[in-house]
């Protein structure tokens, strides 16, 4: 019982979800509300060199993942 009460919270509040974002428009930064922090290039510029510690203390270059897609999640808890 409480998977299934479970299951129809979570497909309405995803419906919710989707039906914010089809309603919503543009976001508030495009309206003139304010300025986006993400910043857009008509062309890719390359990435500059820089290296980052692991866990077991080798250093890793971002070199080395050339021609690769990564993703770099930079987590924090302060």
């Amino acid at each position: 019982m409480k998977r299934k009460k479970f299951l129809i919270l979570t497909g309405a509040g995803l419906a919710g979800l989707v039906l914010l974002g089809a309603l919503g428009g543009e976001p508030a930064c495009a309206q003139g509300g304010g300025t986006s922090i993400f910043q857009s290039y008509a062309k890719p510029q390359p990435l500059p060199d820089f290296s980052l510690e692991d866990l077991p203390g080798k250093l890793t270059s971002i070199n080395e993942f050339k021609g690769r897609v990564i993703l770099l999640h930079f987590w924090a808890t302060w």
